[in-house]
């Protein structure tokens, strides 16, 4: 495998990436829209305590998909990484509409792009961005300016070889997000659509797949978005149809109630109680590894 993985703490061989969870939050606030308490992480100390639950149950690297907008904190995520001894990949971007700031309505597609290239290749006070998102939309469409930021990304994906990863929460929006990017000339294995598991149509993961981008399934764990019974049996289901080597498997940790710590199944969940889930209904140990371990390392590698 060529390339290289971008973490917070500089470049990885993709071998040596390990064990990884795609689409997670360590530290993000979606309190200014939501009001919520429990929707804000902020906490380095917590974070490296359930980052070693992860760790001990065989977990290696997480990719950390919170943009700007959505309360980044680089210096945070490389302490984390330093003191967990998790790999973490930074994400860079926008997050989506009701998210943005208002300057991005009236600054060029060509200068978005360039931001985030900025991010990738010389870094935020030192900490380079490895992947491009999470980039997405509020509802089953794109606004104008979500289109922008979706246009932008692509430009940055094809100016320095990142991932772009996706927000398609709840619609089979991932479709109108893949058009985007290749009317901008990204490649589809570059880009990995999210929240896949939330709309469980296997039809709408099929054409996906078909077009050649990255299903991701990133929602285990998570009841309010669909219990993990129906989830296994989706993915289980594209295991079998043959699509074993174009899936990734995640858990999207956001809230302090997703955590150990409050009661949740933290990030250890993919490994533990998910895993049992797609083994109890035929998965292989070794189809296991390719999600977690070969895939994430080929999707994120440039």
């Amino acid at each position: 495998m060529t390339g290289t993985v971008v973490t917070v703490l500089g470049p990885v061989a993709p071998a040596e990436l390990g064990r990884c969870l795609p689409h997670e939050h360590l530290v993000c606030d979606f309190t200014p829209l939501t009001g919520d308490l429990d929707h804000v992480l902020n906490e380095v100390e917590l974070a490296v305590d359930e980052l070693l639950l992860f760790r001990a149950a065989g977990g290696a690297a997480v990719v950390e998909v919170t943009p700007p907008d959505l309360g980044r904190d680089p210096a945070k995520l490389a302490e984390i990484s330093r003191r967990s001894g998790v790999h973490v990949v930074m994400g860079t971007g926008w997050y989506r509409g009701a998210f943005y700031p208002g300057h991005l309505d009236r600054t060029p597609t060509a200068a978005l792009a360039e931001a985030m290239v900025q991010e990738l290749t010389e870094g935020v006070d030192g900490v380079r961005a490895g992947v491009i998102g999470e980039i997405g939309c509020d509802a089953g469409f794109l606004t104008g300016v979500e289109e922008r930021v979706l246009r932008a990304a692509a430009r940055a994906g094809r100016a320095t070889g990142a991932t772009v990863t996706t927000h398609a929460s709840m619609h089979p929006v991932g479709l109108a997000q893949l058009d985007v990017l290749a009317e901008e000339d990204l490649a589809p294995e570059q880009v990995v659509v999210g929240h896949a598991d939330s709309h469980l149509d296997a039809g709408y993961h099929r054409e996906l797949l078909r077009r050649g981008a990255w299903v991701q399934f990133d929602t285990a764990g998570r009841p309010h978005m669909n219990p993990d019974a129906r989830r296994a049996r989706a993915l289980v289901g594209l295991v079998q149809e043959g699509w074993l080597h174009r899936l990734l498997v995640s858990s999207d940790r956001c809230f302090r109630s997703d955590l150990v710590a409050f009661g949740g199944p933290g990030y250890a969940h993919v490994l533990t109680g998910f895993r049992a889930e797609l083994l109890s209904l035929g998965l292989t140990a070794e189809e296991f590894d390719v999600l977690t371990v070969d895939n994430p390392a080929r999707a994120l590698a440039h």
